[in-house]
């Protein structure tokens, strides 16, 4: 039997369908020598892959190809939910993504449990619908909905914020597109996240550590502020702020200090000086009377319970009355004078990590 040259299978996407390859020429046969031979893997029913190049790719890679050939395989199937996000370029959860999210509009199609796709039932209107990397996708509205309804809060929040953050979509799109999915399964949980969602916050950590420290009851606090010495010299802006309680919150992933270098290439000098940098400015921040608490993805897992104890333990060393700064919320903003009453009034915020 004649082998098929590699080529030959890197010439289509990347995962075949079986009907993709046939459409090129090559035919069952082939096919099932490529995969004796370990050149051609199979990576669901019917659907195959280069081998090499294949589990080269990272999950959302992964997971993006998947939702090309989905959308293929399933005639007037959109790409939707967390599916559709990271077509976007949206935040994705930590771990296993899952199968792949497509909406069909009253469909009584189905996926076999342990499928690759997800096949989910629901009103498509048009305007729904728009293309985004050569794929039919849910538009970012609904996209932002679904996914409130449908991911843990932390997850569907960093993907709102996100959304907003990148001028996807806006509030009043969100608030439109959750009526017009009123009674649908979860959209309760879209009001919920619909009243946390800030554009400011800048990474999945920063979004689930806000969405984490809600759920475990603590207030909603003010995102990315900018606090300065009473001399007006610029301190630094921070993650989070509870005005009340005198709290600062830094969420510190990894990115802060890797910047934007790949593991391989990693300057630990940079790192390092980095870290002094944070080292001083936190110290800056506590010479004008803030507590500054610091935590990693780690205590946001599990419930939270990382997270919880850190704002407890910062929250008994704050001193808020002390604090003598000035701030503002944005850079274009006038500086004001530090007063917690006032700043404690802004929608949605609170007076500070107090929760049992």
């Amino acid at each position: 039997m004649r082998q098929i040259p590699e080529s030959a299978w890197l010439a289509l996407p990347q995962p075949f369908l079986a009907r993709e390859a046939f459409a090129a020429g090559l035919t069952s046969t082939s096919i099932a020598g490529a995969v004796r031979r370990r050149q051609v893997i199979s990576v669901a029913a019917s659907l195959y892959a280069v081998r090499e190049p294949w589990i080269a790719l990272s999950p959302p890679r992964l997971h993006l190809a998947m939702a090309r050939a989905a959308s293929v395989s399933v005639p007037g199937g959109v790409v939707s939910h967390l599916s559709a996000a990271l077509v976007r370029g949206l935040p994705y959860p930590l771990g296993p993504l899952g199968p792949v999210s497509l909406t069909l509009p009253a469909s009584d199609s189905t996926a076999s449990r342990g499928d690759w796709r997800r096949l989910l039932d629901g009103a498509m209107p048009d305007e729904h619908v728009m293309r985004a990397s050569g794929l039919p996708v849910t538009n970012p509205a609904r996209t932002v909905i679904d996914c409130f309804r449908q991911l843990r809060p932390r997850d569907a929040l960093a993907v709102a914020d996100a959304a907003l953050r990148q001028g996807l979509t806006g509030l009043e799109a969100l608030e439109e597109m959750r009526a017009f999915q009123t009674r649908w399964p979860g959209i309760t949980r879209a009001d919920i996240g619909m009243a946390r969602v800030d554009h400011r916050r800048e990474s999945w950590l920063e979004s689930a550590s806000a969405a984490t420290a809600h759920a475990l009851g603590f207030p909603i606090p003010m995102s990315h502020v900018w606090i300065h010495r009473l001399d007006g010299r610029l301190i630094g802006r921070v993650d989070f702020l509870w005005p009340s309680a005198g709290v600062v919150g830094e969420a510190d992933g990894r990115g802060k200090y890797l910047g934007s270098y790949s593991e391989d290439e990693w300057d630990a000098e940079e790192a390092a000086a980095h870290m002094v940098a944070e080292r001083d400015r936190e110290r800056e921040l506590e010479s004008v009377g803030f507590a500054v608490a610091r935590w990693g993805t780690g205590a946001v897992l599990d419930g939270g319970s990382g997270l919880a104890q850190v704002l407890r333990e910062t929250r008994g060393r704050a001193h808020p009355s002390r604090i003598r700064c000035l701030w503002r919320q944005d850079l274009g903003d006038d500086l004001r004078l530090w007063n917690p009453a006032s700043m404690g009034t802004l929608p949605g915020h609170g007076n500070g990590p107090h929760a049992a």
